[in-house]
């Protein structure tokens, strides 16, 4: 937690004067003021691009866990087009699968990426333009998705989840038998180089916590909606 907390003071110092950062119920909340500031040197003397109110809660266990990022303001929509939820939580990136392809996943490069993308590109989104970096859905299918383009597959659940359960297992991958998204030709053929990759970034134990992050994000059904399906998907019986 202290190596946490200094770390996160280190990455904050210089450029963001406005944030208060105090260790709090194991994790580090940092709260206030964030300034979006231009790189360039010719610009930086114009002032911040932006500014946000925002709250961060930093794990104890980071990176293990993802930090939570909150805004306190109205300064971007509260929307989905702006990957900002009703209650202000931000959908700053599908942090699962930058982590693993991090050489660096400290908390530093995830204040210094996927932190200020995400606040560059809400400028560009208010002008109508393109997210400028990664995006997918939200919720489930955008998480498949992000996944999804990491293993090489197509971004359908059922296959995502067949890879995943074969790396939990630890399953030798052979490129020459059938590719574990459960696809009738090789994995050679089907999903490829990045499957490789895929088995060589993820481990065993992330490939069952993932298992377990995709059961957390599938909806849950309703009772009435349950008994809708059966009968939906129930075979007709002619009446005699």
């Amino acid at each position: 937690m202290k190596t946490l907390l200094r770390d996160v003071r280190d990455a904050l110092y210089v450029d963001q004067p406005y944030l208060e950062i105090a260790g709090r119920d194991e994790a580090v909340v940092v709260e206030g003021t964030y300034l979006l500031l231009a790189k360039l040197p010719a610009y930086r003397d114009r002032g911040p691009l932006a500014e946000h109110r925002i709250k961060i809660e930093i794990p104890a266990d980071y990176p293990a866990t993802e930090p939570r990022v909150t805004m306190l303001d109205e300064s971007i929509p509260k929307h989905d087009s702006f990957h900002c939820s009703s209650a202000g939580v931000c959908c700053v990136t599908v942090f699962e699968t930058w982590v693993v392809t991090q050489k660096d996943p400290s908390i530093g490069a995830f204040l210094e990426g996927p932190l200020r993308n995400f606040f560059l590109s809400q400028l560009l989104r208010r002008e109508g333009r393109d997210w400028p970096f990664d995006e997918w859905g939200h919720g489930i299918d955008g998480w498949i998705d992000a996944v999804a383009e990491l293993i090489g597959c197509r971004p359908r659940k059922t296959e995502v989840r067949n890879v995943l359960e074969r790396r939990r297992d630890d399953d030798p991958l052979d490129m020459e038998a059938g590719c574990p998204c459960g696809g009738r030709l090789s994995a050679e053929e089907c999903c490829g180089t990045p499957l490789q990759d895929f088995w060589m970034q993820v481990s065993a134990e992330t490939a069952e916590a993932w298992l377990g992050r995709l059961v957390d994000l599938t909806p849950k059904l309703s009772p009435r909606e349950v008994q809708r399906r059966i009968h939906r998907n129930r075979p007709f019986r002619r009446v005699q």
